[in-house]
């Protein structure tokens, strides 16, 4: 018998608990002492207390509860999810909880945030667009000058220190600390711009700690007929789906995408790049809780009027499954089809390994999704087929750099810097 949604989301925001509510009985004065503490808990503090609780309860947000009664004060919000595996669109979002997506993520199943963007591409839906027409490939001197200033030594040694932060959990202070590391990243590679570049950078708040990051190539000569933005993405955060408080290196999911466009973007400031249209750089935020920072951005760009000419999104890639050949792999369901053809033929002129058409199953993918919804054109690139070469290892503790058989490649990644540096010239112009 098939459960409906509503059946699936109110037993896993009620079942569980009820099925573990004797053994928090067990350690509750434990837990109030710990909510009156004054500072939070140390990362190894916490691993301590998940240990000490963890065999009291398989539901996540009552051990969340026992663990840090301070962080979990926020669990029963309410929150509006579209769950992909369950509703045929988002008129069909069920309200739950915040810790409901914990247990969504332990159930493998995945889902939207709508909660504050339910109108994303109303607004945009009722404007006049032209057909989209993207430009002959022109560029190629100035994409190659650029591509040849390209290093994996920069991209290991920015994820050997991203990864190195417990995790990248959006809601917790490591999130923001990550978050605000990157940031630094970015600002220091402004700073050393030539004077004649024109850039700018911008810490995205939103309503939880971690922020998304976006650096903007202005037009070095503006025109109102170029003002549509350019905009290279991908997302910061990391999750661990067994419980949100455990280590998540996210070196692949998306430590690696993070890094692909950070050195792209650096070699871009660095040969001076000065666009006719702006081009954008942005880091998103809270990916894994429901697409909710891009859908914060998207929501302002589609308020305030603003044009897309074209966004891409980088999740994933530097994974190399073994005896398989690595490839740079478009996704080709909920995306624009003809801007995604038009970066395959970006990535047949630049990069040097393989590029290949590839599915996801319907409504899973990543934040270009949200620019999609929105009304813009977006389209996903990543490491391979979703379907043969999936990385087994992320969303855990063992998604690091370091895999057995040389399945995380620099290299890889490395084919990815070179699309975007491709995708920000040849739509962005230069002037």
């Amino acid at each position: 018998m098939k459960l409906t949604a509503s059946f699936v989301l109110l037993a896993v925001s009620t079942g569980l608990a009820a099925a573990t509510a004797l053994g928090s009985q067990a350690v509750l004065s434990q837990s109030d002492d710990l909510a009156h503490a004054e500072a939070p808990l140390s990362d190894g503090q916490l691993l301590e207390r998940i240990e000490q609780f963890s065999g009291l309860t398989s539901d996540p947000v009552e051990l969340y509860k026992l663990v840090d009664p301070a962080g979990a004060s926020d669990l029963d919000e309410p929150r509006l999810l579209y769950v992909w595996e369950l509703h045929k669109s988002e008129d069909e979002a069920e309200w739950a909880t915040e810790g409901d997506k914990l247990r969504l993520h332990q159930q493998g199943l995945k889902f939207t945030d709508i909660t504050e963007t339910r109108d994303l591409g109303k607004k945009n839906a009722v404007r006049v667009k032209e057909a989209a027409e993207y430009p002959p490939i022109s560029y190629q001197s100035q994409v190659r000058d650029v591509i040849s200033n390209l290093t994996t030594q920069n991209m290991y040694d920015n994820l050997e220190k991203f990864t190195s932060f417990f995790n990248r959990f959006y809601r917790s202070e490591n999130g923001a600390a990550s978050s605000h590391w990157l940031y630094l990243q970015v600002l220091d590679i402004i700073a050393k711009a030539p004077a004649s570049t024109p850039l700018s950078i911008r810490k995205f708040t939103n309503p939880f700690p971690q922020s998304s990051v976006i650096a903007r190539f202005e037009p070095k000569y503006p025109s109102p007929n170029k003002t549509a933005a350019v905009i290279i993405g991908a997302h910061q955060d990391s999750a661990n789906y067994r419980f949100p408080l455990l280590p998540a290196p996210g070196a692949d999911d998306d430590g690696s995408g993070t890094v692909t466009i950070l050195e792209a973007f650096r070699a871009l400031v660095e040969k001076g790049f000065t666009p006719e249209y702006p081009v954008e750089f942005h880091w998103y935020a809270a990916e894994e809780g429901g697409l909710l920072g891009s859908r914060q951005v998207a929501a302002e760009y589609e308020r305030l009027g603003r044009d897309v000419r074209a966004m891409i999104q980088f999740d994933m890639t530097a994974y190399t499954k073994q005896n398989h050949t690595a490839t740079v792999a478009l996704i080709t369901n909920d995306v624009d089809i003809p801007l995604t053809e038009y970066v395959i033929s970006l990535a047949e002129e630049y990069a040097d390994y393989p590029v290949q058409r590839a599915k996801l199953v319907p409504g899973a993918g990543s934040d270009h999704m949200s620019w999609h919804k929105a009304g813009y054109a977006g389209a996903f690139a990543t490491e391979g087929d979703p379907f043969t070469e999936f990385d087994p290892y992320i969303h855990g503790a063992n998604d690091t750099m370091h895999l057995p058989n040389g399945e995380f490649s620099f290299e890889h990644a490395l084919e990815f810097s070179k699309v975007a540096v491709a995708f920000a010239v040849e739509l962005g112009g230069w002037v």
